[in-house]
This record gives structure tokens, sequence and C-alpha cells, in this order.
């Protein structure tokens, strides 16, 4: 059975179909706000997700309070007056079946074979259609025929500053600078490439943003090295890891030192390439720096799209470039994926002082299970021979053994009672 990607053609339709009302409304009025309709409507056309009320279309461009507030009235007022269509637009699952379904009759009939590309448009019961598309068919991407296009985490345009976190919106504009505001299920910016056919493939390159002082929170909460972890298992090979300067640096819970140290081993053990910045502007200017140098990098390049698994190192000077696809990564980087024991394993030694990401992947590598590691110890003959069971197990890019001291420690949190 063939695996198929399903996607919405037009995802907000009652949303779209009043923007686009309002709109001609005012360019016959001549009024000031068709400018910020239009840049409305154009985002929420490319937004690929259902979005369930005005409130949540605050996340793209164009949409303030007050836009936000009348498509919120809009709806209130529809649901009284269709509430059983309404109820029946958002029922998505039965139809995505009915879609699956009629697909696979499709491909009998015609008798396609998996490597043959197939893309229909079907029409469901709640009348929504459906592009969709064979997820094992391989997109192509030619030179001049896919834009590349920042994407701002939601987070950095939300929150509790408002006027200061929107300068992000407002600078990339001026710079004129193609962004998107989605959710990333890791890291704060990345870029991806999209080409006329709603297809995207993500640049192997991301940012991860931390202010000095969300930098010694995530320390102390253990924040630091689970990020760590994910950005590494992403399947995006350049990860930099930006720290921003919060002020002049006091106050922010923990000795600048630690933080220092932290950043420095970030950069030798973790691979990661570490870039500070003064201020929040300061972050942008880099951002946008860096969006017109991969858009040289990359325009004159043939891009095809490479499962995460088949991925590996490349040369810039090669015509062709091999991407993972924008969903493969959301979906491998997200928190709530099916995880395996060994990467809970891995989370749970990371949280042991002084364990490090490669020291933790040394070990789950002998023993990818807690329980694999618990039957070892039974073997040992003594207590002490069992403190220096992974004593000797080399770890990073030296092999340097992970030492005694984490050997015992971890050998007393797994057997000790407390």
């Amino acid at each position: 059975m063939s695996r198929i990607e399903v996607r919405l053609k037009t995802p907000n339709p009652l949303f779209t179909k009043w923007l686009s009302e309002w709109l001609e409304e005012a360019k016959i009025k001549k009024m000031r706000s068709a400018t910020t309709l239009k840049v409305a409507l154009d985002s929420l056309k490319r937004f690929p997700l259902p979005l369930m009320s005005g409130r949540e279309c605050g996340i793209l461009r164009g949409f303030g309070a007050t836009l936000c507030g009348l498509l919120d009235q809009k709806l209130a007022e529809y649901k009284v007056n269709n509430l059983e269509d309404f109820n029946r637009s958002l029922n998505y699952k039965n139809d995505i079946v009915e879609v699956a379904n009629k697909i696979q009759e499709n491909l009998r009939k015609n008798k396609l074979s998996k490597t043959k590309s197939s893309k229909l448009k079907i029409k469901t019961k709640s009348k929504i259609e459906f592009v969709v598309d064979e997820t094992e068919t391989q997109i192509k991407m030619g030179p001049g025929h896919f834009r590349i296009i920042l994407i701002v985490d939601t987070q950095e345009t939300t929150g509790k500053f408002k006027a200061i976190l929107d300068e992000t919106r407002l600078y990339f504009e001026k710079q004129k600078i193609s962004h998107e505001v989605r959710r990333l299920s890791i890291g704060d910016f990345a870029w991806i490439c999209r080409d006329s056919h709603n297809n995207e493939l993500i640049l192997p390159y991301i940012v991860e943003r931390k202010r000095m002082d969300d930098f010694a929170t995530s320390i102390r909460d253990g924040r630091f090295h689970e990020q760590k972890f994910r950005l590494r298992n992403s399947g995006i090979q350049n990860i930099i890891y930006l720290i921003e300067n919060y002020g002049n640096n006091q106050h922010i819970g923990l000795p600048i030192q630690t933080l220092m140290q932290a950043a420095v081993n970030t950069q030798l053990h973790s691979g990661f390439q570490v870039q500070f910045t003064q201020n929040h502007r300061e972050t942008l200017s880099y951002l946008t720096t860096l969006t017109k140098i991969l858009i040289e990098m990359f325009k004159d390049k043939t891009l095809l799209s490479t499962e995460k698994k088949s991925l590996q190192s490349q040369s810039m000077d090669a015509s062709s470039f091999d991407l993972m696809k924008f969903n493969e990564f959301q979906e491998n980087s997200s928190k709530t994926k099916n995880v395996k024991v060994r990467e809970i394993f891995i989370k749970q030694l990371l949280q042991l002082k002084s364990l490090s990401i490669d020291k933790a992947l040394s070990i789950t590598e002998i023993y990818p299970t807690p329980k694999s590691l618990l039957l070892a110890y039974k073997k040992c003959g003594n207590r002490e021979e069992a403190e220096k069971l992974l004593a000797c197990i080399p770890s990073g890019k030296l092999n340097r053994p992970i030492g005694i001291q984490i050997s015992k420690t971890i050998y007393q949190f797994y057997n000790d009672n407390f």
C-alpha cells in the first residue's frame, strides 16, 4: 500500500472568503485598510493548516487585534446560522479515509507502479477539496523554480512584550526578506525552499536563539541538554546556537563564566556554531545577512528531496543538493512523536551532572535500554567492578573515556535507594 500525504487546498475557506470580500470593498472605497487586508489575505492563502478562530490568525502577517476580532465576530454569527455545516466541515478524519480509499482504488484501476507519481483532486462529502501527492515521489526543484523563505517560530513574534517582538516582522519586511511565521518543532529560525506546487524542502541550516537570561534558565532546568539532543537528531547539519546579550548581563541567574563555559562546550563538544550578538537588533541583522548568503548559495542548484536517513555530507560545489522535506523535519523533531526507548534513556542520562550528549550516546550504543544496563550490572562480580563498568567507554571526537566518576554516578543512580 502506498504512503500518501494529504494537503488541504483551501485550509481556511471562510476566512479567505470574508477577507476577499472586505478587500474588494476597501478597494472600491479607496480605504487605507486595503493594503493591510491584501497582506493578510496573501499570508492566509499560503498558510497550510486550518485556523479555528480569528485569534489564531494573529500568528500571520497582516493580522492585528482589530482584524482578528472582526473575524471572530463574523465566525460567531456564521455558527449561529450555519452550525450544522460548520461542525461537518471540521470532521476531517472521515474525509481523509475516503480520500485514501479512492486513491488506492485509482491506483489499482490504472495499474500505477509505486515509482510513478500521481496527483489527484478529490471532492469529499463536506465539499472540501484535497490535493494528494504520493510521498514516495521525489521532489525536484530546478534553478529559478523555487523561493527561499525564512521561517520564524511563533514564539519569536508573540509574548508579553509584543511591541518589542513585533520588531522582528517589521525589520524583515523593511529589509525585503521573504519570511513566514510558523511553528517550528525545534529551533527558532529555519529556511525552506518552496516551488510553484507548494512543495517545501528545508535547507541544512537552523538557528536556536537564546537571550542570556533564558540561556541560564535552560541550563538550570535541564532544557539546555534536551534541546541540544533534539537539534542534533533533527537531520539538520549546520546548527547555529545564537546567544543574545541581556542588557549588561547582570541578574541572569548564573555566573557569566558558567555561561561562557557552556557556550564553549556547545561549540567544541556538540559541534554547533556559536554566535554572540549584542542585542535583538543585531540578531535580526545577522539573520538578514545569513538569509541573503543562503539565497546566493542555493539559487543555482537543483534541489532533490531525500529522507533523513539517506542524508549525507555534501559539497557546495555540486550542482545538485539533497534536502529533507519540511514536513518530515517537523515530524522527526516533534516532542510528541513516537520515541524509542533509547531516546528516552538518553534524555534520562542527560539529567545527570557532567554527562554530555556524546557520553550519553556512547553509553547507549552499548546499552540501548536501562534494562540492558541493569543486566550488565548484575553480571559484575562486586560493587566496585559495577561502578567501573562504563569508565573506559570512549566518547566524543577524541575518544576520551567516560571516566570513573561519571560511571560511579550512573551506577548509584540506577541501583541505590534514595
